[in-house]
């Protein structure tokens, strides 16, 4: 006897293209019998669902999740609605008020090319509305920050840190880059409790479940973030409902033995990223003088590359511009010399700008790309920002089709939370991408989410599709994906999730 079954439905395993049941059958959370034309009489089960003609998928897999700091920006302030200085200052103030004086505001989700004056608040507009607050606003891709006077004198920042932007008088303007912006975020999430971080960290849990989420590649630690968002993830994982893969973002290799881990990085930073002018582009920013920069030299990254591998350790790096994926590339072809290197499956995040050779070369090399789609969805159409940046360039950003038709194994992401946590928003984008030449098939897409992200965490054989002997781990959504128009993808729900044959959620539950 199963203890549930799933029938009239459409069942996508995704483990061949078109391939498709009507039912399937689970014991012990593991999938026993797929099949078509289902005949209740010769199947028995402690529970039969019938479908009513919705789709199944393999539940999704975010390959790149910032998850502490998604659910501690649960608990901050949200700009992101806001297009101008004042509407942020206004906030901000409403916010002080119902805040006891000293404790710290904190702004998430600004985006520099949503607001007109297209900059961050100065210290003194700040100061003007938050006398007694400590305030802090991280850009959306946290590579910017803007503070307030109590905040700057609450972290005690390096006088000679690089990244603060002064005045004609030498004094601090407000605005932070580079190493200040990640000294400061560093400084704050220090004195976060774990109370607060499990608080956090269930709402956002909570909310991936609700949209099918399952498995996270979680990218936590490191200088911009936090050691102890690791500490958190490695004491607590078991006890969330969903499988969480650690990337320890730390240059430490020996740290990374010692803590029984198998693979290092995530957000290393190459380069930084289009929206603050940091990531390292071979042409100028458009109308600067600038072309972003490498956070490493070549023999810092050789000698980090060269130890991890003697290690055995997959590595993922963050290389977003030309040349920041040409130094990454050029240290891996120095040390990936064997078989069982490449057998590591090593990634490189987000891959925003390659050049051809890169192409052929991450190839050659076996290197996974893990792509964020929604980064087109946010900046990719005409006039958005990266276009803003880059120039005519802008049309060779993220060329997904282009990545496949070189065999390259692309991996899904959300950069959560750089984007909301929703895999449906990123397959929707890389169907509909805003260069149509760079679209993919939904076929390809889901697998991005589902499949190819299991495989980078060697978990292929297990989970990622719906086959017999494989976890039950599933959703049920109220559209075909295979069937509606691709512009109906990011409309679509999921009713239904369920993690080792069991449901976890259904559409209408409330999260705390």
């Amino acid at each position: 006897m199963y203890d549930l079954v799933l029938y009239n439905g459409k069942i996508y395993p995704m483990s061949e293209e078109g391939l498709s049941y009507s039912y399937m059958a689970i014991k012990n959370g593991v999938i026993k019998m797929l099949g078509n034309n289902f005949d209740q009489k010769t199947i028995t089960s402690e529970n039969f669902i019938d479908l009513e003609g919705a789709s199944i998928l393999p539940s999704f897999s975010d390959a790149h999740v910032h998850l502490v700091q998604t659910g501690l920006n649960y608990l901050g302030l949200n700009l992101s609605d806001l297009r101008t200085i004042d509407e942020i200052l206004e906030r901000i103030a409403e916010k002080c008020q119902k805040t006891p004086a000293g404790k710290l505001i904190r702004g998430i989700h600004f985006d520099i090319t949503n607001v007109e004056e297209r900059r961050f608040p100065t210290r003194k507009e700040l100061d003007e509305v938050s006398p007694n607050h400590p305030v802090w606003i991280n850009s959306i891709e946290y590579h910017m920050s803007a503070v307030n006077s109590m905040a700057l004198h609450l972290v005690n920042l390096p006088y000679f840190i690089d990244g603060i932007a002064r005045d004609e008088r030498n004094l601090p303007k407000g605005f932070l880059s580079g190493k200040a912006s990640a000294f400061f975020r560093n400084r704050i999430f220090e004195n976060i409790s774990d109370r607060d971080r499990m608080i956090g960290v269930s709402k956002a849990v909570n909310y991936g479940i609700s949209k099918g989420i399952t498995s996270i590649h979680a990218m936590e630690g490191g200088y911009t973030f936090h050691d102890k968002d690791v500490e958190f993830i490695l004491k607590n994982q078991e006890q969330l409902p969903i499988d969480i893969h650690l990337f320890y973002q730390s240059y430490d290799v020996d740290k990374i033995i010692e803590n029984g881990l198998k693979r290092i990085g995530g957000d290393i930073f190459v380069d930084g990223s289009f929206g603050s002018k940091t990531a390292a582009v071979t042409k100028n920013y458009l109308g600067t003088s600038g072309n972003g920069k490498l956070y490493f030299t070549d023999e810092e990254l050789d000698y980090f590359v060269k130890y991890a591998l003697e290690n055995n350790l997959q590595i993922s790096l963050h290389t977003i511009g030309d040349r920041a994926i040409a130094q990454a590339l050029r240290s891996f072809k120095k040390y990936i010399k064997t078989e069982a290197h490449k057998a590591l499956r090593h990634r490189l995040e987000h891959f925003e700008l390659p050049r051809e050779a890169h192409l052929d070369l991450a190839k050659e090399l076996n290197i996974d790309i893990c792509v964020q789609p929604v980064f087109e969805h946010l900046w990719g159409h005409p006039g958005e920002m990266y276009e803003k940046r880059l120039g005519e360039r802008y049309k060779e950003t993220n060329k997904f089709s282009h990545y496949l038709e070189k065999g390259l194994r692309l991996i899904g992401g959300s950069d959560s939370d750089v984007t909301e946590l929703n895999p449906l928003l990123g397959i929707h984008t890389a169907v509909n991408h805003p260069k149509k030449i760079s679209s993919i098939s939904v076929y390809e897409a889901v697998r991005m989410f589902t499949y190819n992200s299991q495989y980078s965490v060697f978990k292929e054989d297990v989970k990622g599709t719906l086959e017999a002997n494989k976890i039950a781990d599933f959703i049920v959504l109220d559209q075909d994906l295979f069937e509606i128009d691709s512009l109906s993808i990011k409309e679509t729900n999921v009713l239904k999730t369920f993690k080792d044959g069991k449901c976890i959620y259904s559409r209408g539950d409330q999260f705390e």
